[in-house]
């Protein structure tokens, strides 16, 4: 008799949610949001494509054109060009005529979450003046803009859906006790703990359902290519981490309800809504820019220039040094007043680089210490928690960024590898390959520069932590509904 009046109970609950005006104008706002939110972010990485496109389309014509300029100085002319104007010197070329960039194609999942990708840079130009990786290469878009924050799926997910999952039910069993209609359940059954349960199973068995399939339809109608996921492991892992996360808001909403009256647990239900989605994350920023505060970066950008701020005597005498420890290019000290600028600064370059090395190795162990720190202190807070896994997968967080800062200078390193010892070669032994021509002709290896290979997105960068996680304080709450105190109307 018991079970059965439990299981009549659960119905009629799911009747009751179900048949409710309020219930499904939440889910169509809540879908729309997720829609919308979408749309957002695979429009940013639509635009994204679009511009790594673009950039290769620009850098594929400039080298046709300046192969087409090689070609027209090939001819005898009456003057020699500037060595910075003609693209078959190798010195001028590698400083004044490379076009090379580093892009970071976004991914199948991109528009799951806009992350960080308006804040830092998708392509970097390739510079052989690269010192330390640059936060930013450029503004995307007016950063009064930027401080209002981005409305993507990831915001939905995070910020609105445990607003929805509050709205309704936290009044589910509270209005019962203000209306006094809970004495007249908890005749049909046993216990006040068995009459909480039927209230959290019934409002799980709508909610984490609804939220599953309806993000899952937003994603596909806002144009989310999932099928070009390679590693259905990543989908699976972000759908467990999002469905432990709803339910663990219809526990904490059925836990605050089951104690108080309306006012009450609205009033208690978005004070941890604050805590855990805001307060948290700025009590971790704020304690990690105590603990670990990162040397100021406009200081850090005055020291380079101070370093690099070379008169034409010390970058004489640098140079002068550099190729005087190398017998293959010590003929170049005696003529260094016929040497190009840009060949000397081979040298400066890798001086300012050691001269630089202290500030640059304490700005990477604080940014480390501070994304150590971070790590320690998502795990306070489911938001951020599922915030991260999101960008992750998205492949637009921080981690994806510093692989991509790490291949650039990687490029870098091999630009300045074929590059570096031709100048230098010519340098030592000049060389008119056209006598008479307007160009000189010591370089017109321009196909084989090496290109930057991009990284295939991510598809596997998530693992299946934080999907554990979310089940897991999902599981705490409900065992704190299981041992809840005794009715205390």
């Amino acid at each position: 008799m018991r079970r059965a009046s439990f299981s009549a109970l659960f119905r009629i609950e799911i009747r009751l949610l179900l048949a409710s005006r309020f219930s499904w104008i939440l889910g169509a706002l809540l879908f729309g949001a997720m829609w919308w939110g979408a749309v957002n972010g695979q429009h940013q990485a639509r635009e994204q494509q679009a511009t790594i496109d673009r950039i290769a389309l620009h850098v594929e014509g400039k080298l046709a054109g300046q192969q087409a300029a090689v070609a027209r100085y090939r001819q005898p002319a009456p003057a020699q060009l500037p060595y910075w104007q003609d693209p078959s010197d190798v010195s001028g070329y590698m400083r004044y005529g490379l076009e090379a960039y580093a892009v970071k194609p976004p991914s199948p999942l991109a528009g799951l979450a806009i992350g960080q990708s308006r804040l830092l840079p998708f392509y970097l130009k390739t510079d052989l003046d690269y010192v330390a990786p640059p936060g930013s290469a450029f503004d995307f878009i007016n950063p009064r803009f930027l401080a209002l924050g981005e409305f993507d799926f990831a915001f939905v997910l995070v910020v609105i859906l445990p607003l929805a999952v509050i709205a309704l039910g936290g009044a589910r069993l509270a209005a019962e006790r203000d209306s006094g209609a809970l004495v007249l359940m908890l005749a049909q059954l046993p216990s006040f703990r068995r009459l909480v349960m039927l209230k959290f199973a019934a409002l799980a068995a709508v909610c984490v359902p609804f939220a599953v399939v309806a993000a899952l339809l937003a994603l596909v109608a806002a144009g989310v290519p999932l099928w070009q996921i390679s590693d259905p492991g990543t989908m699976l892992a972000l759908l467990a981490a999002y469905a432990g996360f709803t339910l663990f808001w219809v526990a904490v909403t059925t836990l605050v309800a089951s104690r108080g009256g309306v006012v009450a647990s609205y009033l208690r239900l978005v004070s941890i809504w604050v805590v855990l989605t805001f307060v948290v994350p700025a009590a971790g920023a704020l304690l990690i820019e105590q603990t670990a505060p990162a040397p100021a970066a406009l200081a850090y950008l005055d020291e380079l220039r101070r370093i690099n701020n070379m008169t034409p005597a010390e970058r004489d005498a640098v140079f002068t040094a550099y190729v005087s420890a190398r017998p293959e290019y010590g003929a170049i000290a005696a003529r260094i007043k016929s040497v190009t600028y840009a060949t000397k600064q081979i040298a400066v370059q890798q001086a300012v680089e050691r001269r630089a090395a202290e500030g640059s190795a304490a700005m990477a162990r604080a940014v480390d210490m501070a994304g150590a720190q971070a790590g320690l202190v998502r795990w306070l807070s489911p938001a951020m928690v599922l915030d991260t896994m999101l960008q992750q997968a998205a492949g637009t967080g921080i981690e994806r960024h510093r692989e991509f800062l790490l291949a650039a200078r990687a490029h870098t390193d091999r630009l300045r590898a074929f590059f570096w010892p031709r100048a230098l070669a010519e340098a030592a032994r000049p060389t008119q390959a056209c006598p008479g021509c307007a160009g000189r002709m010591n370089f017109t290896a321009h196909r084989e520069i090496p290109r930057f290979e991009p990284a295939p997105p991510p598809n596997g960068m998530i693992g299946g932590a934080a999907a554990l996680y979310m089940w897991g304080i999902a599981a705490l709450a409900g065992l704190l509904l299981w041992r809840g105190k005794r009715l205390n109307l």
